[in-house]
């Protein structure tokens, strides 16, 4: 049996078996994630021996890609994996025009979350990914950057496919990863998780990651529309996910960023608006981000339709006024399979023929 010779604990388990000392892992942990090395035979660094003993039990990589998009403005490029059992994730590389790349990083294999506006629960949750698969996405974007002479990678957000507290344990090593100074060495603040909200880790997450931020996907006011939109809300519904919240803002003192998709007459109304100044009219470090509906391939029988940018623009006026701060989400890759989940389904439908 090989192992991912991102397992550290193993790496070290097998080097000390052979009588290595410590400072060999110290070599090759550089040549991984400071050069991006991915064959052990160029480890020169390291003997011919410890070579052998790392092609013998252990690999770089379990996914492969298989399709790459970009934007007609280059700004966004979405990459779609394949792994070892005949699965598809994605994941997606955001240029800003600030030269900050950020990187959406996918954790599971679809998802179970049902949210009717997103494609990813399209298949259901085939299973979720391991600590490595979720590193390996990380890897191969900063080494793109690096060959491309971008900027570096500044920013990683667990968001596309989909629910990391579904699968926090493997989320976990792999932030640990992220944010070790010796391997991708990222700040903390740079590191953020997504969640459609399972109330229980939010608490778990602020005891092992006080610095690293949160975003909530929030995309409604009330809870009649997130019955709707997200079914999780029937088992966390709003008071509940506010109470997790004010607790965790107490202990971590981190500003929450509110993910909320536009969707034209369903959660845009300026009554709506007032709704959601009364919902976080409490957390003095809400910050939310306006995310206009993008309707996907095979969701012919959703009346959903994005809201238009003057609305946008209204509804944000109003939480202004309530001194609630907010973003509106600029669209990037229209032109190309955007919606989460999307790439990944036709290759799943391509495969079944």
């Amino acid at each position: 049996m090989k192992y991912s010779i991102h397992d550290e604990e193993k790496v070290l388990e097998i080097l000390q078996q052979y009588w290595f000392k410590p400072f060999r892992y110290k070599q090759i942990e550089n040549a991984i994630y400071k050069n991006f090395i991915k064959d052990f035979n160029e480890i020169n660094t390291v003997s011919k021996d410890t070579r052998e003993i790392l092609n013998k039990h252990f690999f770089f990589q379990e996914l492969e890609l298989v399709d790459r998009q970009n934007s007609s403005n280059n700004q966004t490029t979405k990459l779609l994996w394949k792994t070892r059992d005949w699965h598809f994730v994605e994941s997606v590389i955001m240029r800003h025009l600030s030269w900050r790349n950020t990187l959406c990083v996918s954790s599971q294999v679809w998802c179970a979350m049902k949210c009717s506006f997103c494609a990813t629960w399209k298949l259901w949750l085939t299973r979720n990914l391991d600590f490595y698969e979720i590193v390996e996405q990380i890897l191969y974007v900063s080494d793109i950057l690096s060959q491309n002479g971008e900027w570096w990678l500044r920013n990683i957000v667990y968001m596309w496919m989909w629910e990391p507290f579904n699968n926090y344990a493997e989320v976990k090593k792999s932030i640990e990863i992220a944010l070790d100074q010796k391997k991708i060495n990222l700040a903390n603040r740079r590191v953020t998780i997504s969640t459609c909200w399972i109330v229980p880790m939010i608490k778990e997450f602020a005891k092992d990651f006080p610095q690293t931020s949160l975003a909530i996907s929030l995309h409604a006011p009330n809870d009649k529309i997130r019955n709707e939109l997200m079914p999780v809300n029937k088992a966390y519904p709003l008071e509940k996910l506010i109470w997790a919240l004010d607790e965790y803002i107490a202990s971590t003192n981190k500003k929450i960023f509110y993910e909320y998709i536009m969707i034209r007459d369903l959660n845009d109304l300026p009554e709506h608006a007032e709704q959601l100044w009364q919902l976080l009219k409490h957390q003095k470090i809400a910050h939310v981000n306006f995310i206009p509906y993008n309707p996907w391939e095979a969701a012919s029988w959703l009346t959903y339709e994005a809201t238009n940018k003057a609305r946008i623009i209204k509804f944000q006026k109003i939480l202004e006024k309530y001194w609630i701060p907010s973003t509106i989400r600029a669209t990037l890759w229209d032109d190309i399979d955007a919606a989460c989940g999307q790439l990944a389904a036709k290759a799943k439908n391509k495969n079944k023929l």
